[in-house]
């Protein structure tokens, strides 16, 4: 039985790239569109449940618009969706499997095996672990250290504004009476606790609590990135516009070396969440469902011993 392979640059072959060129690109835009306010929709919205629990107004009036909000938050799922597709779509042009990106090769086999030997056991053994090895993964576990000292930075700022701190206040009665359960203070301190706790997780890549699937700290990660780069990349254009002369916004009593240094964190922290937790997802994702390719992601070790249990080792897949 004969088959017919389409060549490269056939009709049906180029009509297949700029459709999902098109697509790509329609994604980027809806996920430019969702991602350009979300972060000020969802700490809005925790402020404004807040501010409706406990009766006391926020330290900003950041505001929350239902219908935009909703608008945003359309337009960014709509948006990551065109862009899944798009990269599945590629995938399977070029041959390989549209869920995990694995495709069959001479060289497959034996990269899988030097994965496989690549696995240590800590010291003590009994746990499930998978150190990283290579340029790429080393700077993805990096990336996760570097998630928790920005987090914990962050925290720390807006915990001690709610203590009653005067760090980074040109005005110490800027805020009022505050306290640590104020909108926009304990709120935003949680909101840091919960990034460190993933880049850690991610940089040690721990296996996802209570058993938990593991694409809800993933999921976690993406939302997280998607509200600090583009608050970052705005907030720090908007201060070398200032620098320029070009804008001259109202500082509302805090220092302005806290927006020359809080913009640019932004952006470093998400993009150091997102590098890390595409690491975590390499590391993790284990064998395809799809096609079947690939290794268990974590192997357990005998307890008290350096080696992995070859025999009749327990393997799990997330």
């Amino acid at each position: 039985m004969e088959t017919t392979h389409l060549r490269r640059g056939s009709r049906p072959a180029r009509a297949g790239a700029l459709a999902t060129a098109a697509t790509a690109v329609a994604g980027l835009a809806l996920t430019g569109v969702g991602a350009s306010g979300i972060a000020f929709d969802i700490v809005g919205g925790i402020m404004a449940a807040i501010a409706a629990v406990t009766g006391e107004s926020g330290v900003v009036d950041l505001g929350f618009d239902w219908p935009m909000a909703a608008a945003r938050a359309a337009a960014l799922a709509v948006g990551t969706t065109l862009l899944v597709t798009a990269v599945r779509r590629r995938r399977r042009a070029r041959g390989a499997c549209a869920r995990c990106g694995r495709s069959e090769g001479p060289g497959d086999a034996q990269a899988e095996d030097r994965d496989d030997a690549r696995r240590t056991s800590p010291a003590g053994g009994g746990r499930e672990t998978w150190q990283a090895r290579g340029s790429w993964q080393r700077l993805s576990v990096r990336a996760g250290y570097l998630t928790v000292l920005l987090a914990a930075g962050y925290g720390a700022l807006k915990v001690q504004w709610g203590l009653g701190g005067t760090v980074g206040l040109a005005d110490p009665r800027a805020f009022g009476d505050v306290r640590l359960w104020t909108p926009g203070l304990g709120d935003t301190g949680v909101l840091a606790l919960i990034g460190m706790a993933l880049g850690l997780g991610f940089a040690r890549t721990w296996r996802p609590p209570l058993r938990m699937p593991r694409w809800m700290p993933l999921t976690a990660a993406f939302v997280g990135s998607v509200m600090l780069v583009p608050v970052g990349v705005l907030g720090t254009g908007l201060r070398v516009a200032v620098a320029l002369g070009l804008a001259n916004p109202s500082l509302e009593g805090l220092s302005p070396w806290v927006f020359d240094v809080i913009y640019p964190w932004f952006l470093a922290w998400g993009l150091a969440m997102g590098t890390a937790a595409v690491g975590y997802h390499h590391r993790t994702r284990g064998v395809c469902r799809a096609c079947g390719r690939g290794r268990p992601a974590f192997v357990r070790h005998a307890r008290g011993e350096g080696a992995v249990a070859r025999e009749g080792a327990a393997t799990t897949t997330l």
